[in-house]
């Protein structure tokens, strides 16, 4: 007869019948974990759908347009908002922040008058020469110069406004003169736009599903599985485990 109280135990190679159910336990336990954590992620990528964005719909009714430069007043705002939206995203490669500021570049000196241009150019030199000399100064005329650049940025949020509708203190607004250039194509119809649209699309359509889109909660569906109920999972798991040991070792009159 096997003695009890021999249950030295290896999730290998047990070396008695309190060792096999253990490890039984444990492999289970780990199963159940393994398809709730990586099932769902399987289910997740089997049933989403590339979904784009507003942004990505103005930008496309408005992009044909806006290459022959005969953009109305009001869908040359919505595709100045579709630049801006995707320009302010941290994860845009910085070459290809580079093409779209030159694009927003473009879009805006189309539409202001030459009067007003060449103001907005004679700003942006005086910004880009004074962003250049904060690196050689301190203390107070290093504030002196922070606040020259603000009072700069406000002049120009100030002239673009009536054409964007972007006002002051918007992130737009900031975003959008931060994008200005002072060498910029002649044209929206430039071979340097042309990767353009593709850059629009990469970070305007996004995979999303029932589940992604479904609220639990106050949660979306995927956000609350992975954040809340699988802690709580793993939880559930271990007490389980523990109640299910502490039955089989009374059992088996297992001696602890």
């Amino acid at each position: 007869m096997e003695p009890t109280d021999q249950y030295n135990f290896s999730i290998f190679r047990p070396r008695n019948l309190h060792g096999k159910k253990n490890r039984n336990v444990i492999l289970s336990m780990l199963l159940i974990w393994v398809v709730t954590v990586f099932g769902f992620q399987f289910l997740l990528k089997g049933i989403q759908e590339p979904t784009p964005e507003k942004s990505l719909l103005m930008f496309e009714s408005t992009w044909p347009e806006a290459v022959k430069g005969t953009l109305s007043p009001e869908d040359f705002q919505s595709f100045l908002r579709s630049l801006v939206l995707v320009r302010g995203k941290n994860t845009v490669k910085a070459e290809e922040q580079d093409v779209i500021s030159e694009a927003i570049t473009v879009a805006v000196f189309d539409v202001v008058p030459d009067s007003i241009r060449s103001d907005i150019l004679l700003l942006i030199a005086n910004k880009t020469r004074l962003n250049s000399e904060l690196a050689q100064v301190k203390d107070q005329e290093y504030l002196n110069i922070k606040k020259e650049i603000t009072e700069i940025d406000n002049t120009l949020i100030r002239f673009t406004e009536p054409y964007s509708g972007f006002s002051l203190g918007s992130l737009e607004a900031t975003l959008l003169i931060s994008s200005l250039r002072n060498e910029y194509p002649e044209s929206l119809s430039d071979k340097a736009f042309t990767k353009l649209p593709q850059i629009m699309k990469l970070y305007l359509i996004h995979n999303q599903s029932k589940l992604t889109d479904t609220k639990f909660l106050g949660f979306p569906f995927h956000y609350f599985y992975t954040a809340v109920f699988l802690l709580i999972l793993f939880i559930i798991l271990c007490i389980v485990y523990n109640i299910l040991i502490e039955w089989r070792l009374k059992k088996q009159g297992v001696i602890e």
